[in-house]
């Protein structure tokens, strides 16, 4: 899958969603997009691929990533979210074992709308 963006105006805050499985990553995004209608929301299904995306964007407001925890503090992906401003809330059995800590939030399985929501309205914390 190649990065795609689901994006209603030009000046919006950023999301993105990093995850392989196309109908979850376009589920989540479309939750960003129905909380908050001016989100720009960048879907990746590689850390390679959301790399390239954030290239294009000077700011993030929160990114949905399925990595493995290790793999992701030790990415380039981690320091462009941190650059850009962006908190980064991680999916996958992995995360949940290890749990949230203060690089990153966790997204407990099996999850449904109110439980991104609530991701969503604790970003500035």
């Amino acid at each position: 899958m190649s990065v795609s963006l689901i994006s209603t105006t030009t000046n919006e805050p950023n999301y993105l969603v990093v995850i392989d499985e196309v109908l979850i990553a376009r589920d989540i995004a479309l939750t960003i997009t129905d909380q908050e209608p001016e989100a720009s929301v960048l879907i990746a299904s590689s850390l390679t691929e959301a790399e390239e995306a954030l290239s294009k964007v000077s700011n993030l407001v929160l990114a949905f990533v399925n990595v493995r925890p290790r793999t992701f503090a030790e990415s380039a992906l981690a320091q462009a979210i941190s650059k850009r401003g962006g908190r980064v809330v991680l999916l996958g059995y992995e995360a949940e074992a290890v749990g949230p800590n203060p690089l990153w939030d966790v997204l407990m399985q099996p999850f449904d709308t109110a439980a991104v929501l609530a991701r969503l309205n604790r970003r500035s914390a």
